[in-house]
């Protein structure tokens, strides 16, 4: 494989560009990348292997993009993985173009976001163009996705309904979800201003109680360090409007340590 292989992002933009835009593309970009490699490539680290800007021209947005592994000293080249991630893009784009079929299940969701946000620059500049390759070392590039501004509205608009038929209830029994502590009161029983995450059902922080003190206990006083702890749960969110607003939690099957 050659190496030397860089990925290319190129907006071909009518109006100035707000940075937030941008911003949210390439860490788009960067994070289905990361998932890829997750999926895709079971022979390379991928918590370890990043994109990294290796260059950005003037014109119109041309970034070049190059996989690299931080902890080695000289950096280590995977370009080789830039060739099967530009294949992953381009087959997902040709999908949300409507050109193919595809089979979306629940894991896709973020890569349906990840898609849907990398096109936002030119999705709100009529006229405009995005177009994702491969360069290799000669500057020749290979399997372009090319997207306009018309055909990043109507993928959009399809990652969202696929998003909305993937979508879970939001109220019910939820079974081993992932559950973190925002805060909580010391104190077992009563009326608690315990409140928890679990990003799954909802991104905020909701009001928390449990079907047993046993388990508040579990989950605060068995543990170490509560707040740097993940806890597999069994709960049921109750809903107002959709939106959850209070949880009971009813079985804790496990803990284990976070970053956060």
């Amino acid at each position: 494989m050659e190496q030397d292989i860089k990925l290319m992002l190129t907006i071909s933009n009518q109006r100035p560009v707000e940075l937030t835009d941008l911003t949210l593309s390439l860490n788009s970009l960067a994070d289905e990348y990361r998932r890829f490699l997750a999926v895709k490539e079971s022979t390379v680290d991928a918590d370890n292997i990043k994109l990294y800007i290796h260059e950005i021209r003037t014109g119109s947005i041309v970034t070049y993009l190059q996989a690299m592994a931080p902890y080695a000293l000289p950096l280590v080249e995977h370009s080789e993985t830039i060739v099967g991630y530009a294949k992953h893009l381009k087959s997902w784009y040709d999908f949300l173009a409507g050109g193919a079929e595809r089979r979306v299940t629940p894991e896709d969701r973020q890569t349906l976001q990840n898609l849907s946000n990398i096109l936002e620059p030119v999705a709100k500049d009529r006229g405009s163009q995005v177009n994702i390759g491969v360069v290799n070392v000669q500057g020749d590039v290979h399997m372009n996705v090319t997207v306009g501004s018309l055909e990043s509205n109507a993928a959009q608009n399809l990652a969202k309904r696929e998003l909305e038929k993937l979508k879970e209830p939001v109220s019910g029994l939820h079974e081993k979800v992932l559950m973190y502590w925002h805060q909580a009161r010391n104190e077992i029983g009563g009326k608690t201003g315990d409140r928890a995450i679990i990003e799954l059902i909802h991104k905020g922080a909701v009001k928390t109680i449990f079907a047993d003190d046993d388990i508040k206990a579990a989950m605060l006083y068995d543990e170490p360090h509560p707040f740097s702890k993940g806890f597999v749960v069994d709960v049921v969110a109750q809903t107002v409007d959709d939106k959850p607003v209070l949880y009971k939690v009813t079985h804790l099957h496990e803990a284990f340590d976070i970053e956060r």
